[in-house]
């Protein structure tokens, strides 16, 4: 949607331009046409992408008991622990239950 729009914004500034330049208003014509060219040139470039890497550091103390998978018994370790929907998950690498890691209060 974002190239249509700039096409057509581009369109029609363009042809003001050469309006402009017919009507011998040399200035005003150059300036509309190039103008004209910045929004085609703004939407068809090309995006570098974004790459948003998140890193988990627990804080404080674990209680060992708590990294066992309550589905098979099995350690659950920090390594197998990732973010998704902004909630920090861990998984069994056995069963692959997921448990949502939550920090309680310290007082």
């Amino acid at each position: 949607m974002e190239k249509v729009l700039a096409v057509i914004f581009s369109f029609i500034v363009f042809f003001v331009g050469l309006a402009f330049l017919i009507t011998q208003r040399w200035g005003l014509g150059l300036l509309l046409v190039v103008v004209s060219m910045l929004p085609l040139f703004m939407a068809f470039r090309k995006r570098d992408p974004v790459i948003v890497e998140q890193k988990i550091a627990i804080g404080g103390e674990i209680n060992p008991r708590l990294l066992k998978c309550k589905n098979c018994g099995a350690e659950l370790n920090k390594e197998a622990m990732e973010i998704k929907l902004g909630a920090v998950f861990i998984s069994c690498p056995y069963c692959h239950s997921q448990y949502q890691i939550e920090e309680e209060p310290k007082w």
